[in-house]
C-alpha cells in the first residue's frame, strides 16, 4: 500500500512535529541505553518491558501500517532496529536483574516466553482495538508505556547499585512519552487513552523526581564527607 511521506490528511502539521518530537526522544533514550549497556554491561530498562518493545515495535514495524506516512513507519521501525541490539544484551545480561536464583538461571527462557507472551497478546489486541481506531499504535502503546513507566520506580528501589541507571534516560523517556500524550491530547478524545496518558505522566514524574532526590542525597553526603575530611 502506497503511503504519503507525511499525512497531511489526517493530522495536523502541529501534530505531527509534536508526535516526531515525541518519537525523536525515544531514540535518544535508545541511544543512552545502547551506549550505558556498552559501559556497564546491564539493562536499565525492566526485562519484562523490553519484551515489550521490541514485540509492539515489531508489529507495528511491519505487520500493522501506521497511517501517518512513510516518514513515520520508518521511525518506528528504526526503534525497532535499535531495540535489536538491546534485546541481544537482554539475552547477556538481563539475568542481573532478577533477584531469584531459580528464574536467574532460565534468565534466557524467560525472556523468550516474554517475547512470546507479548507478540500473541499485542497482535491480537492491535487487529481487533488498536489499529481499526488509533492508526498509529496509541493505545496498545501507552498499555505498554505505563508498564515501563510502573516497573522503573521498583527496580530503581530495589538494585543497590544505583549507577546502572541514567538520569537522561528519565528525562528523555519521560519528555518523549509526555509530547506524545500532548499529540493524543490534541488529536483523540477517547479519556481511556488519555487518563493512560496521565496515568504514565504520573508515574514518569515519580521516577523522575526519586532520580533526583537519590542523586541530591548522594551529593549531599559527599559534601559532608569532604568537610569531615578536612577538619581531621
Amino acid at each position: 500500500m502506497h503511503q504519503p511521506f507525511i499525512n497531511l490528511k489526517d493530522y495536523t502539521a502541529p501534530e505531527l512535529i509534536i508526535f516526531g518530537a515525541g518519537c525523536f526522544l525515544w531514540v535518544v533514550v535508545y541511544y543512552f541505553t545502547i551506549r550505558n549497556i556498552l559501559r556497564k554491561q546491564f539493562i536499565e530498562i525492566p526485562l519484562v518491558a523490553v519484551c515489550g518493545n521490541i514485540a509492539w515495535e515489531f508489529l507495528w514495524s511491519w505487520f500493522f501500517v501506521i497511517n501517518m506516512g512513510s516518514l513515520f513507519q520508518w521511525g518506528y521501525r528504526i526503534w525497532f532496529f535499535m531495540d535489536c541490539f538491546i534485546v541481544y544484551n537482554l539475552f547477556r545480561y538481563g539475568f542481573k536483574q532478577i533477584s531469584i536464583p531459580e528464574l536467574k538461571a532460565r534468565s534466557k527462557q524467560i525472556i523468550l516466553f516474554c517475547i512470546a507472551c507479548w507478540l500473541v497478546i499485542f497482535y491480537f489486541y492491535i487487529k481487533n482495538y488498536d489499529e481499526p481506531i488509533s492508526k498509529v499504535g496509541a493505545y496498545s502503546g501507552f498499555i505498554l508505556n505505563i508498564v515501563i513507566s510502573g516497573l522503573y520506580i521498583p527496580e530503581f528501589l530495589r538494585l543497590q547499585d544505583k549507577s546502572v541507571f541514567s538520569l537522561p534516560v528519565a528525562w528523555m523517556k519521560g519528555i518523549g512519552t509526555g509530547l506524545i500524550s500532548v499529540f493524543c491530547f490534541m488529536h483523540f478524545t477517547d479519556w481511556f487513552l488519555l487518563s493512560m496518558c496521565i496515568v504514565t505522566a504520573v508515574l514518569d514524574a515519580t521516577y523522575i523526581y526519586m532520580f533526583i532526590n537519590y542523586s541530591r542525597q548522594v551529593s549531599n553526603t559527599a559534601i559532608r564527607y569532604n568537610e569531615q575530611a578536612q577538619l581531621t
